[in-house]
């Protein structure tokens, strides 16, 4: 009867376990980006950009001379502008909404070019990452101009840039240039 009672009470925190992680996993959402506005010619993967297309995870959005696209990342964001003569990657894009407080987690990767943004306060277990060939910026709560390049400008909040394994904080109204 011993046997049993440890078997069934086994069996029984199994099933809870296995429960807690799928709802676990539930609250964890993929998100999306919408396309608000398209100034010349753009790309998303190897479509044109239209205003209202909705713009997932692994999708790279390419901008022309003259052109630009702009995205409301909408939990995750709210706003970016792909500026011309740019290569913009969507890498992450998840919501989870089992604490008491949103997690949020933004990833862009920008090859070529330029991308502006706005990002609200979020959960300090959240973060917006925007990585370059050489820069990684840690975007919260900020007004951000971000080059390929590693340039990065910052109008209101600060923005962490690690550079070559060093952190920098670049609050408004400054720039970094890793070239100096």
């Amino acid at each position: 009867m011993k046997t049993f009672c440890s078997i069934s009470q086994f069996a029984v925190l199994t099933a809870l376990v296995g429960f807690s992680t799928t709802v676990g996993f539930a609250a964890t959402t993929t998100g999306s980006a919408v396309v608000t506005a398209v100034r010349g010619n753009g790309l998303i993967g190897d479509q044109p950009a239209k205003v209202n297309a909705v713009v997932t995870p692994g999708s790279t959005l390419v901008t022309g001379v003259d052109s630009t696209i702009d995205l409301n990342l909408k939990a995750n964001g709210p706003f970016v502008r792909v500026l011309p003569e740019s290569r913009l990657s969507i890498d992450d894009l998840t919501v989870n909404n089992d604490g008491a407080e949103p997690v949020i987690s933004t990833k862009l990767g920008l090859k070529a070019g330029k991308a502006s943004g706005y990002v609200k306060k979020t959960s300090d277990q959240s973060r917006y990452v925007i990585e370059t060939p050489t820069t990684t910026a840690a975007v919260r709560g900020t007004t951000y101009l971000v080059s390929a390049d590693g340039d990065v400008w910052v109008k209101e909040g600060c923005v962490n840039v690690t550079f070559r394994n060093i952190n920098y904080s670049v609050c408004a109204g400054q720039g970094f240039d890793p070239k100096i």
